[in-house]
């Protein structure tokens, strides 16, 4: 197959849920490792001013309302299982970037860039570690766009490798999104996942 041919999306199925409140889910992990062709990436157009701010120094309260804005309807608790200490250690790290796409001064959504870990960080990769959209934002066209900047921004830093992972308690079109973006699955697993905090 040729890069100009359209590539098949891979879809999941949705999460099976146990009667003890678990998840039966299907982790999917996907990759790019070269930088997609330069293609102009308009911001949508919106009904507010659109800007784009990284986080420097974030705190771990305002970091939390991020994360439960964004993640509650998905199931995100991991980060509600740190303590501030540990979750601080985290997002102020110097190889932690977090960007916030605000909309008329309210936050949308954001993007965790993170070259912490040395599995995922081989010779200089990056991890989106976070994506996503607050309910609000959704379907105005502000993923499609706020992902590639962030595919972009992260192969402007002369990265091999850009990773990110998604599972079926994620929006049903994330695991779409990244594929469109040029992400590529490259394993998946099956896992039992337990929301409760």
């Amino acid at each position: 197959m040729t890069d100009s041919i359209a590539r098949p999306i891979f879809r999941l199925p949705p999460a099976g849920k146990r009667a003890d409140g678990r998840f039966d889910v299907t982790v999917v992990y996907l990759d790019m490792t070269t930088a997609p062709a330069e293609v102009p990436n308009p911001a949508p157009l919106l009904d507010a001013k659109l800007a784009l701010l990284k986080l420097d120094n974030p705190t771990p309260s305002y970091y939390r309302y991020l994360y439960t804005a964004v993640g509650k309807p998905w199931h995100w608790v991991e980060r509600h299982r740190l303590s501030d200490a540990d979750l601080t250690d985290i997002i102020q790290h110097n190889d932690v970037e977090i960007f916030v796409p605000y909309i008329g001064g309210v936050p949308a959504g954001y993007v965790e860039l993170d070259r912490r870990d040395p599995p995922i960080n081989e010779n200089g990769a990056i991890n989106i570690a976070y994506f996503g959209l607050v309910p609000d934002s959704l379907g105005r066209g502000l993923g499609p766009w706020f992902l590639r900047w962030a595919v972009q921004y992260a192969f402007s830093k002369g990265i091999p490798r850009l990773t990110v992972n998604t599972c079926n308690l994620d929006h049903p079109a994330a695991l779409p999104l990244y594929q469109k973006v040029g992400f590529r699955p490259y394993q998946s697993r099956e896992a039992v996942f337990d929301p409760r905090i």
